[in-house]
């Protein structure tokens, strides 16, 4: 394991998408949970934020709903706005469409490479619609994630190889 990696504390995925009110919550949580379960709580730490979120404000309703049939509590959760500074220290983004992946690979001054799509596949925005299209937003964020966890346990095994 790298000790200096461990010291500076764990690597930061920021999941993002417009507004940080459904759909990168939803994605934060479950894939907080499900690296948590891979490489053990403490490895990575997974936040959210919007690229055009208002600071504060609480996930839509279906978020809620959604995430609460699966056992997860986001009625406290707050959306945050991504400030350069957050993207610029995280270690990878993943967003939910691509015009956002080209939004902060813009704003990056280095390794762009490090924001991506959830496993290359859009996540279309519920907002406005019933909960039937927010419970299939979690479905298929849930049916992306082994893939981008692969990804994040093979990136973090071969940086720990070259030191």
């Amino acid at each position: 394991m790298d000790t200096a990696r461990k010291d500076s504390g764990p690597r930061e995925v920021v999941v993002v998408c417009y507004g940080n009110i459904c759909r990168s919550p939803m994605g934060e949580v479950l894939l907080q949970r499900a690296l948590d379960e891979r490489l053990g709580e403490g490895e990575v730490l997974v936040t959210s934020a919007g690229i055009g979120a208002d600071d504060g404000r609480p996930p839509s309703q279906g978020t809620i709903k959604a995430m609460a049939a699966r056992g997860i509590d986001l009625r406290f959760a707050r959306s945050t706005y991504l400030t350069a500074t957050h993207a610029e220290r995280a270690w990878r983004l993943y967003c939910m469409e691509q015009y956002q992946v080209d939004r902060v690979r813009a704003a990056l001054d280095e390794r762009p490479d490090r924001v991506m799509l959830l496993d290359g596949e859009e996540v279309p925005d519920p907002i406005g619609s019933g909960q039937q299209i927010y419970d299939e937003v979690a479905l298929q964020i849930e049916r992306l994630l082994p893939a981008v966890v692969d990804d994040i346990a093979r990136a973090i095994t071969a940086e720990e190889a070259t030191g």
